[in-house]
């Protein structure tokens, strides 16, 4: 693919992903009754805006993201006394949370709702009782294959094996392992009609059968109700891989990958550049894992943003609990050096792995 589409594509996904979170902040301050004095796409001068509400909406000429002002949010803002009511400060701590939390809820909300629609409309990909290939020979051996002896071919659908009802890919593939060097009888569906083979399965090193097929790929679809549930089983598994991809980005091994000391591995962080290469190639594997990549991608985002450390979200809310427990406000300024401190690692952090993005990038095998 071409540069101009990664350029483009990476401004894309950035303006979507920050927008999307700062639309989460923006709807909340409103519900609850706080000013939002401003709505940007972009940073810098000013390109085109407008005001209406009392927000000031536009665009302006570096569109790296965009960004919504609360007002009285930041501690240097003055704020006049018919304004505070409908300040940062002016609602109770409760009021202030939802503001800060709404953002990464949003994108939690949209990745769940992406998951659902990609179950219930796509279906969620599966190895089939369907035979895709047949082996001719077993490669530890060089013998031909039971497979192949016994007369299996592609598009054979395992019904039963020694007299067990075998569903999918994991039962013929967990009967195949457990009976090394047994003869078994096979039920196979072929052309509309039901064959009974024998095939004696192959003992590999290890005690473990082998016959020599490959499943064929389908797809399981599901009702509106059981993809609801689909969804809850997503939405665990991966907020797991989630936290994984956190713990990650903050392990010592991850940075000597970063600095050229360790050999770069699959499972490293991406930027922007990284992220719209592997959704490209993944939009070519087929739609179910191009969204379910952008799903995983909100999850991510959601999740580190809610790390307790001054600026992020999580940052400010940690700031609301020691309120809330000390009953005093935080000088927010005196936390600008740990601010300060975060964003220079995550700078370090961006510019190390954009070096490896561009040099090293991480491919689909």
């Amino acid at each position: 693919m071409s540069a101009v589409f990664y350029v483009l594509g990476a401004l894309g996904v950035v303006i979507f992903l920050v927008l999307t979170h700062e639309l989460g902040h923006f709807l909340a301050a409103r519900l609850v009754g706080v000013r939002a004095t401003e709505f940007f796409i972009g940073f810098g001068p000013r390109i085109w805006s407008t005001r209406r509400g009392g927000t000031e909406y536009g665009i302006k000429w570096i569109l790296v993201g965009g960004y919504v002002k609360i007002l009285g949010m930041n501690p240097e803002e003055e704020v006049t006394p018919e304004d505070w009511p409908h300040s940062y400060k002016g609602v109770s701590r409760w009021r202030r949370f939802w503001i800060i939390i709404s953002g990464s809820l949003v994108h939690v909300l949209l990745a769940l709702l992406i998951a659902f629609l990609v179950i219930w409309l796509i279906g969620v990909p599966v190895l089939t009782n369907t035979i895709g290939s047949v082996g001719d020979y077993i490669e530890e051996t060089g013998e031909e294959t039971p497979a192949r002896r016994a007369g299996l071919e592609p598009g054979d659908t395992i019904l039963s094996m020694g007299g067990m009802e075998t569903r999918d890919w994991e039962e013929v593939r967990d009967f195949i392992v457990a009976h090394p060097g047994e003869e078994v009888e096979m039920v196979v569906l072929r052309e509309g009609q039901t064959r009974t083979l024998t095939v004696k399965l192959a003992e590999l090193p290890g005690g473990r059968g082998f016959l020599g097929i490959s499943p064929s790929a389908g797809e399981e679809h599901y009702s509106l109700v059981a993809s609801l549930g689909e969804t809850g089983r997503w939405f665990l598994t991966y907020s797991g891989g989630v936290f994984y991809s956190i713990y990650r980005v903050f392990n010592l091994s991850t940075f000597k990958q970063l600095l050229g000391i360790s050999r770069p591995t699959e499972d490293r962080p991406m930027t922007v550049v990284g992220i719209t290469r592997v959704a490209g190639e993944l939009a070519g594997e087929g739609m179910y894992y191009f969204l379910n990549f952008i799903a995983f991608i909100l999850l991510f985002l959601a999740y580190i943003n809610l790390l307790p450390l001054p600026p992020l979200d999580g940052g400010h809310i940690l700031i609301l609990l020691l309120e809330k427990i000390t009953g005093k406000e935080v000088d927010l300024r005196r936390l600008y050096p740990v601010a300060a401190a975060v964003l220079a690692f995550f700078a370090v952090l961006f510019l190390l792995t954009l070096r490896l993005d561009i040099t090293n990038p991480i491919s689909l095998p």
